[in-house]
Parts: C-alpha cells; sequence; structure tokens
C-alpha cells in the first residue's frame, strides 16, 4: 500500500474519530449511525457537500400502488414521506402524469368500463374525463404549457399517438403507420415529442416534431428500447433497454442518440428497472425496479450514485412522475389541500 493511500485512510479515521466525538459530547450520538458517520467522512475527504448528496431535491412523486389490493393513484413528497392515496375505486387507474405547474394529475382509468385519459386538479378536486371512446386511450403526457396532452390510442386500429386540448377537445393523429407507435414524451421547449416504434422491425426511440412531422430514429439496438424521458434541459433523454436474461436497464443519451450511458447495472442479469422520471432540477431520477422482489421506486442521483428506496411498502409500487409542485412551509412542505378519495368518476371535494 503506498503513502498516499495510508495517509487516505488515516485521515478518513481521524475525521471519523472527531465526528463521534462531536456527536458523544453534544449527546447525539444516537442520532447517527457510524455508517451514516464514515459516509459523510469520504464525502468531505472527497470534496463534495454532504447536505446536496444526502437530500432529494424537494417536490411530489406521483405514482401507482397496489398497497391495498388494486393499482390506485397515490402521492409522497420526493423523500417518500407524506403519503396520500388520491383514487378509491374497484377499477385499475395508473399512468399519472403531472402537468406543468403541478396543479393537475393526468392518468389512466378503466372505472367507466374501458382505459380512459382523466385529470384530477389537486387543488380544486375536479376530476375530468378527456376521452369517450371504445378503444384504449393510455400514456398521456403534457406539454411545456400545459395547454396540450399527447397519448397513445387504438381507436383507428393499431396503437398509434394523438394530441388534444387539455379539456379533451380538438383530438389529431400525429403518427400514421399501420406498427404500434407508443409512450409519447413532450420536450421542454415543446418543439418536438419522443416517442417508441416498431416500424422498423422492433420498438426504438424516435423523435418527431410536435405536429408529427420528421420522425427521426435514436437508437439502433438489437434489443428493444423505450420509455424515454426528456431531462428538464431538453439535452438528453431517459430510455429503458433490455438486457440479457430478460433484465430491463435504464440509459441516458444525448437528443440526438450520442453518448449512451448506464444509470442502472446492478445485478444486470436478474433486475427490471424501469419508467425512470426525471427530477425538477435534473440531478435525480426515480424509477420502478424489481430488485427486492416486488415493485417498488427507488431514486438514483444521474452519476449513479446515492440509490434509495422511496416506498418500502413490501407491495407493488410503480410509474413515478415528479413535479416540483407546490407545498406550504406551513404544512411541512405537504400541499395546502388534501383530495378527499375518488370514487366512482365522480368530481370530488377537498379538505382543507
Amino acid at each position: 500500500m503506498g503513502f498516499s493511500s495510508k495517509r487516505s485512510i488515516l485521515r478518513v479515521w481521524l475525521v471519523l474519530c472527531a465526528v463521534i466525538a462531536a456527536l458523544w459530547l453534544s449527546n447525539a450520538a444516537v442520532l447517527a449511525p457510524t455508517a451514516e458517520l464514515f459516509e459523510r467522512a469520504v464525502a468531505w475527504l472527497s470534496g463534495q457537500a454532504v447536505l446536496a448528496q444526502q437530500t432529494l431535491p424537494r417536490g411530489r412523486i406521483a405514482f401507482v400502488s397496489e398497497r391495498n389490493g388494486n393499482p390506485e393513484i397515490y402521492v409522497m413528497d420526493a423523500n417518500g414521506d407524506n403519503l396520500r392515496r388520491l383514487t378509491r375505486n374497484s377499477a385499475i387507474d395508473d399512468s399519472p402524469a403531472w402537468s406543468p405547474n403541478g396543479r393537475q394529475i393526468a392518468f389512466v382509468s378503466a372505472r367507466d368500463g374501458n382505459r380512459e385519459i382523466y385529470t384530477l386538479n389537486i387543488e380544486t378536486g375536479a376530476l375530468v374525463r378527456l376521452t369517450r371512446n371504445r378503444a384504449r386511450d393510455d400514456s398521456p403526457t403534457w406539454s411545456p404549457n400545459g395547454r396540450q396532452i399527447a397519448f397513445v390510442s387504438d381507436r383507428d386500429g393499431v396503437p398509434q399517438i394523438y394530441v388534444m386540448r387539455a379539456d379533451g377537445s380538438d383530438v389529431r393523429r400525429l403518427t400514421q403507420t399501420r406498427t404500434a407507435e407508443s409512450e409519447p414524451a413532450w420536450s421542454p421547449d415543446g418543439r418536438r415529442i419522443a416517442f417508441v416504434s416498431a416500424r422498423d422491425g422492433k420498438p426504438e426511440i424516435y423523435v418527431m416534431n410536435a405536429d408529427g412531422g420528421s420522425p427521426r430514429r435514436l437508437t439502433n439496438n438489437s434489443v428493444a428500447d423505450s420509455a424515454p424521458r426528456w431531462s428538464p434541459d431538453g439535452r438528453r433523454l431517459l430510455f429503458v433497454s433490455e438486457g440479457e436474461g430478460g433484465s430491463l436497464q435504464i440509459f441516458s443519451m444525448t437528443a440526438e442518440g450520442r453518448d449512451v450511458t448506464p444509470l442502472t447495472a446492478i445485478n444486470a442479469a436478474k433486475t427490471r428497472n424501469f419508467a425512470p422520471t426525471w427530477s425538477p432540477d435534473g440531478s435525480w431520477i426515480a424509477f420502478t425496479t424489481d430488485r427486492d422482489g416486488y415493485l417498488e421506486i427507488y431514486a438514483i442521483r444521474v452519476n449513479g450514485t446515492g440509490l434509495r428506496n422511496l416506498t418500502r411498502s413490501r407491495t407493488n409500487d410503480y410509474s413515478p412522475s415528479w413535479t416540483a409542485g407546490t407545498t406550504s412551509e406551513s404544512s411541512g412542505g405537504r400541499p395546502t389541500v388534501t383530495p378527499t378519495p375518488l370514487g366512482g368518476g365522480r368530481q370530488i371535494g377537498m379538505q382543507r
């Protein structure tokens, strides 16, 4: 072992001893386990800010949970606190997507007989059904200005990408192929939509203009790619790619399809990591994983560090959507209104 390595170990040990001694003197040692103190000492030595490393960005995450026996929409703070159930009915509610201002959630529900798209206003409690047809409507995603919603529908036979106003009017079809088109994701500047298409034989990531024009393929792999998600600055895209043994791993790439970088690679042959979402500041991602034997929502920094479980319910939790949201300091970071559980497709009231 070289001199510099010995010196680094000695510095870690001295810092650790100093921290433990200071906590003991202040009768606070019980509040910080030794493992955490060691991690903080290492972070200090590497010149990184401990607080920034340990704290997730503020905001809220909407997601789907089966903890009460049926897929319903829930919301929690970005660190997993203040869990609240938003929907309550015997049908499946899933695919939540926050509006740009954090006041509404678009989601999919089969409460009226087949899969349709709804919006829930978190502030007023208004529940609005946006689509009405006998086909399956899925995967809502908001335009950056909040005026439109892109989605997937098989109303013309094969799943294609459509767009409508946020009130459900003026529905237009954007893709015109005979193969499945799915998972639209609007770019932050509102000019492009990333999506998944099998038009060239297998699912790949494509991007097109917001009016459906000039489609261009970004990935060209021997396996299926899915779930494109734009970074808040529009420079990169997350996506999910199949791996060996049926695993799913999350990657990022530039908006032009270059510089492909893996973000998850833990037990690559055994785990499925999918449904990623960016934090509002672009420094973290939340995603779904089955590494614990059931689906949970984890968060990880974009540099691949800081992995943590946010849900810990030991039931299936999945499909996170992250927003900066609107919170109240007086309510401890919680929304100032709490929705009464939804049921049966009716409008709901709010409790203060």
